[in-house]
């Protein structure tokens, strides 16, 4: 039996990538969020890290009620992010950030030539929701918006070059959703999008009934009872080994990567 710190009688802090990584590996789960190891540093998360932050930092300025133009807004932005991440940064990183957030550009440049300005009312939004008495989901949602429509929109910004791994896989726009409809009770749906920044920023969209919205709440509750009652916290090896920060400490990770072939790219893998 491997000790537990995750208390019966001590408020549990989740996420959804807390309850990702004890879905998809509850030996990942204990490394990561119980004997709270260190994660290495690759370069798809300083990549990912890098787009995320320029493109919030751009969007925030115009919430702010900047009037410059997107070009120079953005050229900010890249500045912004190269401060903090530049010396992680390699040559061919720098370039397809770059060309990403140029491509980016001449999209929403497009759109303010039709006639389309922003739409978008918030940015890293954090959230702290006390789903029971000691059970807390915390998370940030990339980006909120209104469209034309009326319809509340949450999208999440995906720097993966796969999209496969997001096919009928929307917790996680569901759970910004839950968050949204707590504080707006009385919308009747909500919208919510996978933005594949590598693919031309295509949107994978879906809309959500508060029905199916609502039952995220017990979701969490279940994932905290299981997270709780949990003794073993067994690998359960899978084609994401080959990138998991503890793969060398891990005999079944490395027993599954012996078998698989992947090549190591840099952008998110998961959540």
């Amino acid at each position: 039996m491997i000790e537990n710190n995750a208390s019966l009688n001590e408020e549990l802090k989740l996420s959804v990538s807390k309850c990702k990584s004890y879905s998809m590996c509850p030996a990942q789960y204990r490394f990561n969020y119980i004997l709270k190891l260190p994660q290495k540093e690759k370069d798809y998360f300083t990549f990912g890290k890098f787009i995320h932050l320029a493109l919030e930092w751009f969007h925030q300025q115009y919430i702010d009620g900047c009037l410059l133009p997107y070009h120079i807004t953005l050229n900010d932005a890249f500045k912004v992010s190269w401060k903090k991440y530049g010396e992680k940064m390699t040559p061919e990183m720098k370039d397809e950030c770059w060309k990403i957030l140029d491509q980016y550009l001449k999209l929403v440049s497009k759109d303010k030539h039709n006639g389309h300005p922003f739409n978008i009312i918030a940015v890293e939004k954090q959230f702290n929701y006390q789903l029971t008495d000691d059970v807390i989901l915390r998370g940030a949602i990339d980006v909120i918006k209104l469209d034309d429509d009326g319809v509340l929109h949450v999208a999440d910004w995906k720097s993966s070059k796969s999209k496969k791994y997001l096919e009928n896989d929307w917790i996680q726009l569901l759970s910004y959703c839950f968050i949204l409809l707590q504080e707006n009770p009385e919308l009747t749906k909500i919208r919510g999008s996978y933005v594949m920044m590598r693919h031309g920023f295509e949107y994978l969209t879906k809309e959500f009934q508060v029905n199916e919205i609502l039952e995220m709440r017990q979701k969490y509750i279940d994932y905290a009872q299981q997270i709780r009652t949990e003794k073993d916290f067994i690998a359960t090896p899978n084609n994401l080994c080959n990138w998991c920060s503890y793969l060398d400490i891990c005999a079944p990770g490395k027993t599954k990567v012996g078998t698989y072939n992947s090549q190591n790219v840099f952008g998110e893998v998961n959540w």
